[in-house]
């Protein structure tokens, strides 16, 4: 986005030259002409800054709305309900590491990671919410098979990176700058073969499927969430009784 800062930079440098030959033109009497570049000099400095505003307006939005790759896991089923989950953590120039392999069961798996995020000013100005991955872990759909299983989380946080408690406690604070420190977590159904990127944004963790398989998988867990959501059979209801005959009748 630099050049919205170098192309208004240059035409309000014009501006300033043609006001400022204007103006040297009217002190010595030269009216017309000096009018002329008085007057062009300012329409010139209106349309510098015209753009300038234009430029601040695109790169709000595309720095409050800005993502880079944070992971990419790879799903390999082992088992009923169990998969090796291959992790691969992005840099920050985006380009993937070498993976590292999980054993995790369940119908899902959850990334969590601790997130800094700063205020929308300090966004504007390049700063990006900063994250360091922590977990990874499977999920069960049900809450009664998720508590009748062995839990199986893995510590994925790299103990020489950053330190955001002590950046927002020392930097962060003294600027008013952080606008939230928090732990984030996200989960996606598992698959044979389905590859998921996660993103980190301004805010938080995105997964996203990354292959067919992956989309399928998503597809299917969301129509049947929303079957669940509905109509669940086999729950708690109780049966429904016609009312007792009065003996009478």
């Amino acid at each position: 986005m630099w050049i919205w800062w170098t192309i208004p930079a240059f035409i309000g440098l014009i501006g300033v030259m043609l006001t400022i030959g204007g103006l040297g033109r009217l002190l010595r009497l030269r009216v017309i002409t000096g009018s002329l570049r008085f007057l062009f000099g300012g329409v010139t400095l209106g349309a510098a800054a015209v753009v300038a505003l234009i430029g601040l307006n695109l790169q709000t939005y595309a720095r409050l709305t800005h993502e880079r790759a944070a992971a990419e896991v790879t799903l390999t089923r082992t088992g009923e309900q169990a998969f090796t989950a291959s992790l691969r953590k992005a840099n920050a120039e985006g380009v993937y590491g070498p993976a590292e392999s999980y054993a995790v069961t369940g119908d899902a798996f959850r990334l969590e990671a601790r997130i800094l995020k700063w205020k929308p000013w300090a966004n504007i100005t390049g700063v990006d919410s900063l994250y360091r991955l922590e977990r990874i872990q499977g999920r069960f759909d049900t809450v009664e098979q998720e508590n009748i299983s062995q839990p199986k989380a893995f510590d994925i946080g790299d103990s020489t990176g950053i330190d955001l408690f002590e950046l927002a406690r020392t930097r962060g604070s003294s600027l008013n700058a952080v606008d939230a420190y928090y732990g984030d977590g996200v989960f996606v159904p598992m698959a044979d073969g389905a590859v998921y990127e996660v993103s980190i944004s301004q805010s938080g963790l995105i997964p996203r499927p990354k292959n067919a398989i992956a989309e399928e998988a998503v597809r299917a867990w969301s129509a049947d969430k929303a079957v669940g959501a509905a109509f669940k059979p086999g729950g708690n209801e109780l049966p429904i009784q016609a009312p007792p005959r009065d003996p009478q009748n």
